[in-house]
């Protein structure tokens, strides 16, 4: 049976198995990573994992989850935040979205196809719908900012643009589908497209690139 844990204990244990998970996850990915490794690692009975989570997978998406909202603040903080915004620095946004789905170890696990799948089977349904609102909450304002400055076309519904954002950044799953050799000059001109289609303001060059 399970320790019973008060609720002081299990909110630092809670953050103790996120901790440990991500180190074990981006280390180790997610099949070679077990509930005793995590449990090991946070120095917790292997039964008492199921009181924080019910899975292992849903322990991922929890950390996924935090990934991407870091990620979405320092994209817009690097590019979107303020001052008027022209193309070409929405065209490094798209890019840089893009690239960090390359970089970061968990993401990046994300582009194996066996691993992708067992997530999609294992995650609850609603906790995927959060996980894809919060491209919504974190861009929504920003779009909805730009088109009524006039910087961004008044064309497109708001949330189709943070669709499309999102699209970019998911084709890093879709490399070998691709073709390697194709794959990083279409993502230039993808976003390069992008930002002429959107994007009002004019500017080639921009300092934060």
């Amino acid at each position: 049976m399970a320790k019973k844990f008060s609720e002081e204990e299990k909110a630092v244990i809670r953050d103790r198995l996120i901790e440990q998970a991500r180190h074990c996850f981006s280390t180790l990915g997610l099949k070679k990573t077990s509930v005793a490794d995590l449990t090991g690692a946070a120095g917790i009975a292997q039964g008492s994992f199921y009181l924080f989570f019910e899975s292992k997978e849903e322990l991922y998406l929890e950390i996924l989850q935090q990934e991407e909202k870091e990620i979405h603040q320092q994209l817009i903080e690097r590019y979107l935040s303020a001052g008027s915004i022209t193309r070409e620095t929405f065209r490094l946004f798209l890019r840089e979205a893009f690239d960090v789905m390359e970089k970061k170890p968990l993401l990046r696990q994300l582009h194996d196809e066996e691993t992708m799948n067992i997530l999609l089977r294992k995650w609850p349904k609603e906790k995927l719908e959060e996980l894809f609102e919060s491209d919504a909450h974190s861009f929504g304002p920003v779009i909805s900012r730009l088109q009524e400055t006039g910087e961004m076309s008044q064309e497109y519904d708001p949330n189709v643009v943070i669709s499309l954002i999102r699209s970019v950044m998911l084709l890093a799953l879709h490399k070998k589908q691709i073709g390697e050799a194709m794959f990083a000059p279409t993502i230039d001109l993808l976003a390069q497209l992008l930002a002429n289609g959107l994007i009002r303001a004019g500017g080639d060059t921009d300092d934060r690139g």
